[in-house]
């Protein structure tokens, strides 16, 4: 396993350079990528970017949103946050369980009772610490996530605008209530610094690791190329089209909005939106949608042909088809 860690802070540079490591055919076997964000909000590859921040005190607080290429929900980041990207061959074991297990062991090492819950969480004491979520590209998979060391949870709440269908199915009243620094449960024993040299000193001694600089001149041009787009309203607002239809549910396997038009009897537009935690692009089918009729039939038949785990992160063709049909 090779160790990489950045000194970039932002997110548009970060998330980057994580592409230009996946997308490398000389970047083989296990990798382990380290970085944080100075005072960032990153969106879900399909969300709605107006929808899941507070845009004003966004902007009133300088704080940079981004999107990333994996599913799942929007995440305030500071520098009391540490990000971790596990990429490796994809062998069809996508499971979260597999690449948090070792960070599970870091956190246990440091006598703290951490545990894996739910979809993609690892808990602290009870308390969500980490949230977590894959993409693929090609043969290779991404599995990145957080771990909540010291982070402004003032920030954080204020920040962040939660849905309240997933507020309503914890029977909770606030992200703050949600969650928790290691920081804290540590009673501040370690510095940012000690902890992430203890977590890379962790991989050295159990997994066999080895810290590797990261080969930036190599990547110099394609990066700049790649920040400058994952940095564009365009890529992180996407585009706006009105839908007549909107319909949203929380299933089991996370929150999922249906936008469509639909023109003579037959599909015209259509839109996913939500938390929920695809591995690939769901822009791929959208295609398969297009011009289709407007009927339970037809919708299943193109249901039944995509891989709803790989471009839904396992919502059913049942609960698909009952926000397009009511």
């Amino acid at each position: 396993m090779k160790i990489f860690k950045t000194e970039a802070t932002s997110p548009y540079v970060t998330l980057s350079i994580e592409e230009l490591l996946v997308n490398d055919p000389e970047m083989t076997g296990d990798i382990l990528y380290l970085y944080q964000h100075d005072n960032a909000v990153i969106i879900g590859r399909n969300q709605n970017a107006y929808e899941e921040i507070k845009r004003d005190y966004v902007e009133a607080n300088k704080i940079e949103l981004a999107r990333r290429l994996s599913g799942g929900g929007a995440v305030y980041q500071d520098m009391g946050n540490i990000c971790f990207s596990f990429i490796t061959d994809y062998d069809k074991k996508g499971g979260y369980e597999r690449f948090l297990t070792p960070i599970i062991g870091y956190l246990n090492s440091l006598g703290l009772n951490a545990e894996f819950k739910g979809r993609n969480d690892l808990l602290c004491n009870g308390y969500k610490i980490s949230g977590n979520s894959q993409f693929i590209r090609g043969n290779r998979i991404v599995s990145h996530g957080t771990l909540l060391f010291d982070v402004d949870l003032t920030k954080l709440a204020n920040a962040l605008n939660p849905s309240k269908l997933k507020i309503q199915s914890k029977g909770i009243q606030s992200v703050r209530q949600r969650v928790t620094n290691i920081a804290k449960e540590l009673n501040y024993s370690l510095t940012e610094k000690e902890f992430i040299d203890k977590l890379i000193e962790f991989f050295v001694k159990n997994y066999g690791a080895k810290y590797e600089e990261l080969p930036m001149s190599k990547y110099q041009d394609e990066l700049d190329k790649l920040v400058k787009y994952r940095a564009s309203e365009e890529w992180i607002y996407n585009k706006n089209i009105p839908f007549e239809a909107t319909n949203e549910a929380k299933f089991t396997n996370g929150i999922l909005k249906v936008k469509f038009n639909v023109k003579d009897g037959l599909l015209d537009e259509v839109k996913f939106e939500g938390d929920f935690l695809a591995k690939k692009d769901i822009d791929d089918i959208m295609d398969k949608f297009k011009g289709i009729s407007f009927k339970k039939e037809e919708l299943d038949k193109v249901l039944s042909s995509i891989d709803l785990e790989m471009y839904f992160g396992g919502i059913s063709k049942e609960e698909i088809l009952s926000l397009f049909l009511g």
